[in-house]
């Protein structure tokens, strides 16, 4: 299988918000009718895989993992971007990239990232939901400083509370708004 470069999560981010930027449909247009291809199948077969890999807990530590190590880089008070940010954002993706071809090469032994790519051009009127947009926010690098940011401002207990907003109480599991 070809060797995948690490601009590939950038350009499938691109090929999503481009798509989503230029779509104007409504649910009827994705309405098939007869059997799906071999193609459609392969589709949906690598986009359920990459949801269900997405949302795992071990992706999650993943992010966590790299976030912990870097996110002592990133400035909670100055808005200027520092030449390390873009070091550490092309690390960020080359490496979600490797974990996400492994994971999905681990499930579907005949997966190829170029041939992925491909599929995702051929078919900007599928590009739409949870999976897509986690996938569009990867690639960007806004996105990825501000999940930077805001994971040291945690890190640091700095970020914003919202726990003293909400209370759970005791009748009949109500939650009410504390003042």
């Amino acid at each position: 299988m070809a060797a995948t470069s690490s601009k590939q999560i950038v350009d499938i981010s691109a090929s999503i918000q481009a798509s989503n930027d230029s779509m104007d449909w409504d649910d009827e247009d994705l309405m098939e009718s007869g059997s799906a291809s071999e193609e459609d199948q392969l589709f949906d077969l690598i986009v359920g895989t990459l949801e269900d890999l997405l949302m795992d807990d071990s992706f999650v530590d993943f992010q966590n993992k790299f976030m912990e190590k870097n996110c002592k880089h990133f400035s909670t008070t100055e808005d200027e971007n520092k030449l390390i940010y873009m070091d550490i954002f092309s690390a960020y993706t080359a490496k979600v990239e490797a974990y996400i071809e492994k994971k999905l090469r681990a499930e579907i032994p005949e997966f190829n990232m170029n041939d992925f790519l491909d599929l995702l051009r051929s078919r900007p009127e599928q590009l739409e939901g949870d999976v897509f947009d986690m996938m569009a926010s990867i690639g960007d690098f806004s996105a990825f400083k501000e999940m930077m940011v805001s994971f040291k401002q945690e890190q640091e207990g700095s970020g914003i509370d919202l726990s003293g907003l909400l209370a759970v109480t005791n009748s009949k599991s109500q939650i009410g708004v504390r003042k």
